[in-house]
């Protein structure tokens, strides 16, 4: 009966996406009362949290109140008893989901159904407003081919079916199962996606799929285009996150990301822990007003984003993300304290010869340009593509280049293009520029 529960949700949630303004503050206020309530009450981790903060649940009332709540740290609930953050008997049957752990240590979340109602109510609302029916083929390409939950029933009657594949399989092999199967919808990280992408354009083909979600990576538009081209297909692109689900989706207008108001509270704030203006970049904090097993109320998810002002032309009155800019540490510090988003490289992309590159900071002075090659470039082209790096970065830093053969995933089967490891990555930068 599972299904069902969660059918029940997603009609609940598809009915929100009309919700005045007005009427979705008042349901926000109460969820947010409850939850705060119930963390407090259930979670000694959240209880003993709140009263080293002087806090109780009754000091929340309205959404302005949001803010007398301390920020949750990833790494607080890793130095924490799974047993003292739970919601349940110590005796109950989690499903456990692990993090990436890109950053560290992973965090491993434990889940029952009760939570994953709503995460698989979410993300099938916002793949439906992409366009998939329920009978539709889907194939999601991550880190792993097994789903957390297994097969579901009905998947054998033709609704929702869903087959997994892996983005550590080559992309010769991942193109063989996508011919076999043949479906209308499919999911996965960009850089699995473009790699496939990539073959089909390079054996002057195409094969057509007429709906591609992306997530879990920052989707540049070079590898949109290359997605577009290979596959005839409307791209939409997906914020999720392990810890609470999607978080936000490119409705068909391709003006920007909802964020999904109705389940969540997403803060974005400056270095203070105050809130940024539309148009300008800030930390992620989510509140998951669903979330009741593992609670995350003001979570800090390492992440950074530009939200964007005004009315939507789909007409769905949540609120929009201009653009993600990944991880606080996909961004370079130069020598002169300034922060620079890992996005602005994505001009590198022109380069022809060039099949993949990764951008890697581990010193204060100097980067590592990793570059895959398609063909081997002249010096002439070398010595461009460097300086033109080195323009990037405002001739601050040292470009050293590396030839490799391939650039490493991530142990969650992610690329990350841009990665900072200085101990400041992390930390507070004095200026953000995009």
């Amino acid at each position: 009966m599972r299904w069902w529960t969660t059918y029940r949700l997603l009609r609940r949630m598809t009915e929100r996406l009309s919700w005045p303004e007005d009427r979705l503050d008042r349901f926000r206020e109460q969820r947010l009362r409850e939850l705060v309530r119930f963390a407090y009450d259930h979670s000694p981790f959240f209880r003993q949290f709140y009263e080293r903060a002087g806090i109780k649940p009754e000091d929340v009332r309205t959404l302005n109140d949001l803010d007398r709540l301390p920020i949750l740290q990833k790494e607080m609930f890793r130095r924490a008893d799974p047993k003292q953050v739970v919601t349940l008997p110590p005796e109950t049957r989690w499903m456990v989901e692990i993090t990436s752990g890109s950053t560290g240590e992973p965090l491993r979340i434990h889940r029952t159904w009760r939570d994953l109602y709503f995460i698989k109510a979410k993300v099938i609302r916002a793949f439906r407003q992409t366009g998939l029916r329920f009978y539709d083929r889907q194939v999601i390409l991550k880190s792993s081919a097994e789903s957390l939950t297994g097969r579901h029933w009905f998947e054998n009657f033709g609704i929702l079916r869903k087959y997994w594949f892996s983005v550590a399989d080559s992309p010769e092999e991942n193109l063989t199962r996508l011919r076999a199967i043949r479906p209308q919808h499919l999911h996965g990280f960009p850089s699995g996606l473009a790699a496939i992408a990539d073959l089909l354009i390079q054996n002057g083909e195409i094969f057509r799929i007429p709906i591609i979600c992306t997530g879990a990576e920052v989707l540049d538009d070079s590898i949109r285009h290359r997605i577009e081209q290979a596959f005839k297909a409307q791209v939409y692109n997906f914020y999720a996150s392990r810890e609470v689900g999607n978080i936000a989706w490119e409705c068909a207008a391709h003006d920007g990301l909802h964020v999904n108001d109705d389940a969540m509270i997403l803060e974005l704030l400056d270095d203070q822990n105050h809130p940024v203006p539309d148009g300008e970049e800030g930390r992620v904090v989510v509140t998951w007003l669903d979330g009741r097993d593992w609670p995350f109320i003001r979570y800090d998810l390492g992440d950074r984003a530009i939200r964007k002002s005004g009315a939507c032309p789909c007409g769905v009155p949540f609120s929009r993300l201009v653009r993600l800019e990944g991880r606080s540490d996909s961004r370079i510090l130069l020598p002169s304290g300034i922060w620079i988003s890992g996005m602005v490289f994505q001009e590198l992309r022109t380069a022809l010869w060039v099949a993949a590159f990764r951008i890697v900071q581990e010193v204060p002075k100097a980067i590592r340009l990793q570059i895959v090659l398609r063909h081997q470039p002249s010096p002439e082209e070398m010595d461009e593509f460097i300086a033109e790096t080195r323009q990037l970065v405002r001739g601050e830093l040292q470009v050293i280049p590396e030839i490799v053969s391939h650039i490493e995933r991530d142990p969650s089967g992610k690329v990350r293009c841009v990665i900072c490891r200085l101990p400041q990555a992390v930390g507070s930068p004095p200026e953000d520029v995009t």
